[in-house]
């Protein structure tokens, strides 16, 4: 897919734990990333990590990826030392069941589990219910004896995160908690890696690249970053639903596989001239893409940008993702290369005023 140091960068990236409200850890090490290419990052007031290349363009092309991942907050400490917690962001609650945890401590990271009761000592139709549907139902043990040595070890609101990291499958694919959206957020440091050290003719666009937070949340640093960058071209970088694994899914969202390429956003809330500017630049380029429909807006940060309250041309484009929301998020690096290589081929050959707008 890629040399070694970019690749040790996506793992660094995504071992990172970042859920949403605590994305500096990431953002950081994005932001050394692209130091040591000659771009220079900075933190808006609201937390977006934002690098700007060829400023003084007239036309502003927003590539966004949130950096926040679903996780969770501590809520209650008890009596005997067991922490409790609420979701930060759409946590699937069953998934947690027999999960390790890490909790952002008071004086570093601190491991928990969410303990399950033995099958020995269930009644069968117990035993039918073994994963919790609501976290007031599931403690997380760090091992601690009582409250006073919990909350030596973890405060009220600390976050946390599930512990499973990266795992290499056949081939291409790797499975690993937090792709959504980390792997947005490398394709979009690494496509202004590669613009800022290897491009292939100077740029005619100024390029803003925002590392945006609290996604999960409601859109909220998409919404901060597009109001204060004022994009005409917003391009959002996130996964989508591969439906190659439950089938039933494919009436939903169509035939979207892992390794078939890039998905591209298409309906009546994406740019229509955009999306076939890029549609375009895939055939030149001989990168297959995969088409998924959105009747409406979806949950991403292309809703953001394009209802800012400026005139912002949007377009999403997607990685194939099996089993969003869980800890076991699976992808292809084939179609993540092929997205980077994409938006390198897209960005570098967009002119100086692009026309977006209906013809009469």
């Amino acid at each position: 897919m890629a040399d070694k140091k970019v690749m040790n960068f996506l793992r660094e990236l995504v071992a990172c734990r970042t859920p949403s409200g605590f994305e500096q850890e990431g953002q950081r090490l994005m932001a050394r990333y692209l130091k040591s290419a000659g771009v220079e990052c900075a933190f808006d007031v609201h937390g977006n990590l934002h690098a700007v290349l060829n400023e003084q363009a007239q036309t502003k092309v927003m590539l966004e990826a949130h950096c926040d991942e679903i996780g969770f907050l501590v809520t209650y400490i008890d009596a005997e030392g067991f922490v409790w917690m609420t979701p930060n962001g759409g946590v699937t609650i069953p998934t947690v069941a027999a999960e390790r945890v890490i909790i952002a401590g008071r004086k570093g990271p601190v491991n928990g589990v969410f303990g399950v009761r033995p099958p020995h000592l269930m009644t069968a139709s117990e035993r039918e219910h073994v994963a919790p549907t609501d976290l007031a139902t599931a403690p997380v043990d760090i091992g601690a004896r009582s409250r006073e040595e919990a909350e030596a070890l973890v405060s009220l609101g600390a976050a946390a995160v599930v512990d499973s990291g990266w795992h290499m499958l056949a081939g291409s694919r790797v499975a690993c908690r937090g792709f959504d959206n980390r792997i947005g957020a490398y394709i979009v440091a690494e496509v202004m890696r590669r613009l800022a050290e290897e491009p292939l003719a100077p740029l005619n666009v100024a390029l803003h690249l925002v590392g945006s937070v609290q996604e999960e949340l409601g859109l909220i640093g998409g919404q901060n970053a597009s109001h204060l960058v004022k994009p005409d071209i917003g391009i959002c970088l996130d996964v989508g639903f591969a439906t190659d694994a439950h089938l039933q899914d494919r009436r939903k969202m169509g035939d979207i596989r892992l390794g078939g390429g890039p998905i591209i956003g298409t309906g009546p809330f994406y740019n229509p001239k955009l999306r076939q500017m890029l549609l375009d630049t895939a055939k030149l380029e001989d990168i297959p893409v995969q088409i998924q429909v959105r009747s409406r807006a979806s949950g991403n940060n292309a809703y953001a940008m394009r209802m800012s309250g400026g005139a912002t041309a949007v377009a999403l484009v997607g990685i194939p993702l099996r089993y969003m929301h869980s800890p076991v998020e699976t992808l292809d690096l084939d179609d993540v290369e092929k997205a980077i290589r994409l938006l390198c081929s897209f960005i570098g050959a967009l002119p100086a005023e692009p026309v977006l707008a209906p013809s009469l």
